[in-house]
């Protein structure tokens, strides 16, 4: 301990990607700053952005902060690799740099550890914010919570727990904490500019690993327009990464005799279910060539093909 009373040796990083808006990034600091327990660092890697942090991180003056500067931008995934492979502690959460944490986060996540360190990582629900941090409602959180699985915290592995999340993508990301070791070898997929969360969650559970749910919402994920899954939703890349997982997720499942899994990837009720309403939002904001590339993706992905409209089509010449 130190003179201070405060612990030495971190149990938990919280490794911030950042690239710019650091009023965000101060305030997801400052969430980190407020947590009921203090054994824990601060790596915030900052992907060589147009807003340098250094400011910032000066101004907690707390020596559990650090900042860390990419020389060259490595892009979404490689900048989530990197902020694991600079975590310290034994575990690790990659905190979003325009989220907010709940006091008790860290308190809950690393107790879930410590009565059962082989855990792989443990997630917890979430509430979501707006753009100015005041509570927001969002139609995807709110399907979420019609997923069928346990209301206590319970443990997450195998075969039917891959098909519900498949079925109901309930885990979001930003909210699961990594044992730091296991973590690192299991890199996120560069390949990805939305879908490599699924896909190494995925991952984690198809070679055995096992997580943990605590069923609190202990994480503050922020809805703006300014954030990559608002812009990629709208441009549809969203939806062709979602359903091109699904299908490899399918086949690697089948490979490994997981029925339930191979099923629910096959069916992708949810991501058709969410195309359907992309659609109907961008028709009523009278996006029609967005709405088009979207029914043109769905159509084809239900083995339609895209001759399809409904009453989205270029005009005819008069």
């Amino acid at each position: 301990m130190t003179a201070a009373g405060r612990p030495t040796t971190a149990a938990i990083t919280f490794a911030i990607p950042y690239y710019d808006n650091l009023e965000y990034l101060r305030e997801a600091i400052a969430s980190v700053v407020a947590q009921t327990r203090g054994d824990w660092n601060v790596v915030v890697v900052d992907d060589a952005g147009p807003a340098p942090a250094d400011a910032v991180i000066a101004a907690f003056g707390d020596h559990r902060i650090t900042l860390h500067r990419n020389d060259h931008n490595l892009g979404l995934a490689g900048n989530w690799n990197e902020c694991l492979r600079l975590a310290t502690a034994p575990w690790v959460t990659l905190l979003h740099a325009d989220d907010q944490l709940h006091p008790e986060y860290a308190a809950e996540v690393l107790a879930a550890t410590e009565r059962d360190p082989d855990l792989a990582a443990v997630f917890c629900d979430a509430a979501v914010i707006d753009a100015t941090g005041a509570p927001a409602r969002s139609l995807p959180e709110s399907v979420k919570r019609l997923a069928r699985r346990p209301k206590t915290n319970h443990d997450v592995c195998g075969d039917d727990d891959l098909a519900a999340i498949l079925s109901n993508n309930y885990v979001m990301c930003p909210t699961i904490c990594y044992r730091t070791s296991i973590a690192v070898e299991h890199p996120f997929a560069d390949r990805w500019k939305m879908v490599m969360d699924l896909d190494h969650t995925a991952e984690l559970l198809l070679t055995g690993q096992r997580l943990h749910a605590v069923r609190r919402p202990l994480y503050l994920y922020r809805r703006h327009s300014a954030n990559q899954t608002s812009s990629l939703t709208a441009s549809a890349v969203r939806f062709e990464e979602e359903i091109a997982l699904y299908r490899e997720l399918a086949d690697q499942a089948a490979a490994r005799g997981w029925r339930r899994t191979e099923r629910a990837a096959r069916r992708r009720t949810m991501v058709r279910v969410h195309l359907v309403f992309q659609i109907g939002a961008d028709l009523v904001g009278r996006h029609r060539s967005a709405a088009r590339r979207k029914l043109r993706l769905l159509t084809s992905d239900l083995g339609f093909g895209i001759g399809i409209g409904i009453g989205i089509g270029r005009s005819r010449p008069q």
